[in-house]
């Protein structure tokens, strides 16, 4: 049974787990991209170099420990030598990248010597005598399934460090008893002078009972079997993502492409009958001339009102810029994704590609927020790309910021190292703050006046009561329901690859929903303007933000639901659960409301654009 779980473990436990300026842009682009490259942000290739895994018989092969913690819990994890288990004299950390560290990666070497094609037999890894309080953390981790992971030649394989027998309830009637494993039984697989897969299998025969708290001597040994296989280096990774390509999974993916679909059309025939009849007679009858008609026309009576400045102008385009910037964001992840440079094996890939993205669009962020500034007003567009600037990366530091506080007090890997967050503070003030600023020099300096189809006046008209549906929590909850309904298939797969231990190998069929998401949110957004408009309501800037940022809401709720339902548990998998799902809904709410004001926007110029033409 063991040593089904251990094989299970293996396929399906995934490697996640993204004025006086004018003289100063060429010295800080220089500075920037030095500071980058001295970082080592580098992207890991999309497959490793075969020349760079080649061994003769004897040889060395590399192997690191990198840490184990409890199934149930993905984002707790513990630095191997935490536990007594047995260690080399001296203990060295492997160089890892930004991206392995935020990941939580902490790789050491061991006492293991797995030679390429050298079988070995019992062969003694150490003796100890473990102590009282040893075999209680042995124990604990027992109880609460600790599992560990190593890297033998970059190929990750996973184990369980004991096992429970709950039948002894009706042997001795003292309970269930723990056993440690003591052995470690590797299955390494070679094509000619190269690893293509390993596994490691805890012995159920050589076991240690720990159920007591009696020191206890035990001797860790370790066996390695060697057998050839015809699997090409090319593909030695493919087994990891069997899990995630299973028929099952395939034909949920489909079955959720094709829902969203169906909803797709639905909605744009409803948009297609809104537009081309009621729409088009609206236009008919403000150009009849009929003024008994022209009262059932709302829309036409609100042109003056419409195009007034949005109040709190400030956190508006502060708004605008952050959601254009993590969109582009976005869109450039999954350009690498399709280049294969965001490959699902490389440790660290993601994470690595989010810092270094993240900062190199901290212009556009700039320049979209100063741009929509200055199109209302000439001075004050620091303050905004300023407000750009933290809007989302102030909640978010200040939540890692509580994680790692939490990670720390747990000793936990997913804690930064001090050096790190040195660096991640450098990097911010010398490199992401000017290329922000230098972002709003270029949005200031080619700044155009905001182009209404129709003159504005000093003083807006009143809004009359309206039904539900016209107003901003009806529309909020219209404009979030239908589109997360499109995409809870896909999004419950992303959930188990992020928060479980599938891997996820589909980045096309994640584009494509996501595209499917921008689509009904600009579509619903622009529906739910024109119901706005008609009820002759014409605050419509933040509101159209608000409805297409809501879908967010649904997705925390459905968070809180996977949550509930899965197995894990404790405070530390709790902060980081919702923590870490609160800075991506809330980077969605972003996005997809600055999709919906930018949709909103077009087709409030284009009606009013016509009704001006006729």
């Amino acid at each position: 049974m063991q040593q089904i779980l251990t094989q299970r473990l293996s396929l399906s436990l995934s490697l996640h787990r993204f004025s006086p300026m004018n003289q100063q842009p060429s010295r800080i682009a220089i500075l920037s991209v030095l500071l980058i490259a001295t970082l080592g942000f580098s992207l890991p290739s999309a497959t490793a170099s075969p020349s760079d895994h080649r061994y003769n018989v004897g040889d060395r092969v590399p192997l690191f420990v990198n840490k184990l913690g409890p199934l149930n819990n993905p984002s707790e994890s513990y630095e191997y030598f935490d536990w007594p288990f047995c260690h080399p004299d001296y203990l060295v950390k492997k160089k890892e990248s930004l991206g392995e560290v935020l990941s939580g990666d902490r790789l050491t070497n061991a006492l293991y010597d797995l030679k390429f094609r050298e079988n070995k037999t019992a062969e003694i890894l150490c003796e100890k005598k473990l102590k009282e309080d040893e075999i209680v953390k042995f124990r604990n981790a027992i109880i609460n399934g600790y599992y560990f992971q190593m890297f033998y030649d970059d190929l990750p394989f996973w184990g369980f460090i004991g096992k429970v027998e709950e039948e002894s309830w009706a042997l001795d009637g003292k309970g269930p008893k723990y056993y440690l494993f003591k052995h470690v039984q590797f299955h390494a697989f070679y094509n000619g002078n190269q690893v293509i897969e390993i596994r490691a299998f805890s012995d159920p025969n050589h076991v240690v009972d720990v159920t007591g708290d009696a020191e206890t001597s035990v001797r860790f040994t370790y066996s390695i079997i060697w057998n050839e296989t015809s699997t090409q280096f090319e593909n030695r990774m493919d087994k990891y993502s069997r899990a995630s390509s299973l028929p099952t999974h395939r034909r949920i993916h489909w079955f959720s492409i094709i829902n969203s679909i169906v909803i797709i059309v639905l909605l744009m025939g409803l948009l297609m009958v809104l537009f081309m009849r009621h729409l088009k007679n609206d236009l008919k009858k403000f150009t009849n001339g009929d003024e008994e008609e022209d009262k059932e026309v709302g829309w036409k009576y609100i042109h003056s009102d419409v195009f007034k400045c949005p109040p709190r102008m400030l956190l508006f385009c502060a708004f605008l810029g952050s959601g254009t910037q993590l969109l582009t964001m976005v869109f450039l992840l999954f350009s690498l994704a399709f280049l294969g440079i965001l490959y699902p094996y490389s440790r660290g890939a993601l994470c690595t590609s989010l810092v270094v993205i993240y900062i190199l669009t901290s212009t556009i962020c700039g320049y979209s927020s100063a741009s929509f500034y200055n199109q209302f007003a000439e001075t004050g567009w620091e303050r905004s790309v300023l407000l750009a600037g933290v809007l989302y990366l102030g909640p978010l530091l200040s939540i890692v910021s509580i994680l790692n506080t939490i990670a720390i007090s747990y000793g936990a890997t997913a804690a930064l190292p001090f050096g790190t967050i040195v660096v991640i503070f450098l990097v911010l003030v010398v490199v992401n703050i000017p290329l922000l600023y230098i972002g709003g020099v270029i949005g200031h300096r080619l700044r155009s006046k905001f182009q209404a189809p129709s003159a504005t006046k000093r003083f807006p008209r009143g809004i009359p009561l309206s039904a539900w549906y016209s107003k901003t929590p009806g529309q909020m909850f219209v404009g979030g329901l239908l589109p997360f309904s499109a995409i809870v298939l896909e999004l419950h797969n992303l959930y188990a690859s992020i928060w479980g231990y599938k891997i996820y190998t589909l980045p096309s069929i994640l584009f494509v929903t996501f595209i499917i998401l921008v689509l009904l949110v600009a579509m619903l957004s622009v529906g739910l303007v024109y119901i706005q408009l008609t009820v002759e309501d014409h605050e419509w800037w933040w509101r159209s933000i608000l409805r297409g940022g809501s879908i967010a809401i649904f997705m925390f709720g459905y968070a809180i639901y996977f949550y509930a339902k899965s197995n894990m548990r404790g405070f530390l998998q709790l902060s980081f659960f919702f923590g870490y799902n609160a800075c991506i809904c809330y980077a969605l709410f972003l996005m997809l409301g600055t999709i919906s004001f930018r949709a909103s926007l077009l087709f409030v110029q284009h009606i009013y654009r016509s009704v001006k033409n006729e």
